[in-house]
């Protein structure tokens, strides 16, 4: 079946992009608090912080990456290029409101990057590597896309 997207971005946002949010849903499931303590790893909290709320926030988010990761598959494997286009833009404006959200969470932390755990790198490493890629693509910096 033909794909609209050049190999490079279907290996990145078709096949990679999936993996690592069902991972990322499966460590969620797994330990709900240390997802949530990660977020922000420089600032302590007592366990009596974990609330009910918070453990609820963590696996619907978790819950989100879910839904994510079969979406990326069918908008990635389309051979319908408006689809994948508009799923890329889509996606592409939701890594900056992710790395908005960690940055106003972390403040000037934000640009210490020896404060950054694997949690941080994943929130804006990947995020921004993620996000460059969606833009390279939509601008045809990989091959154009298809049909």
């Amino acid at each position: 079946m033909a794909r609209a997207v050049p190999l490079w971005p279907f290996l990145l946002f078709g096949v990679l992009e999936p993996a690592l949010l069902v991972w990322a849903y499966t460590m969620i499931v797994q330990d709900p608090r240390k997802f949530f303590t990660d977020q922000v790893p420089h600032n302590a909290l007592p366990d009596a912080s974990f609330t009910a709320q918070a453990k609820l926030l963590v696996l619907l988010l978790g819950n989100v990456y879910l839904l994510l990761a079969p979406l990326a598959v069918i908008c990635t494997w389309t051979p319908h290029r408006s689809v994948a286009m508009y799923y890329l833009m889509a996606v592409g404006l939701g890594d900056l409101g992710h790395i908005y959200a960690t940055y106003q969470v972390w403040g000037e932390a934000f640009w210490d990057l020896n404060l950054w755990n694997d949690m941080m790198w994943g929130n804006v490493g990947v995020s921004a590597f993620f996000h460059l890629n969606r833009w390279a693509t939509l601008l045809g910096v990989f091959g154009r896309l298809g049909r």
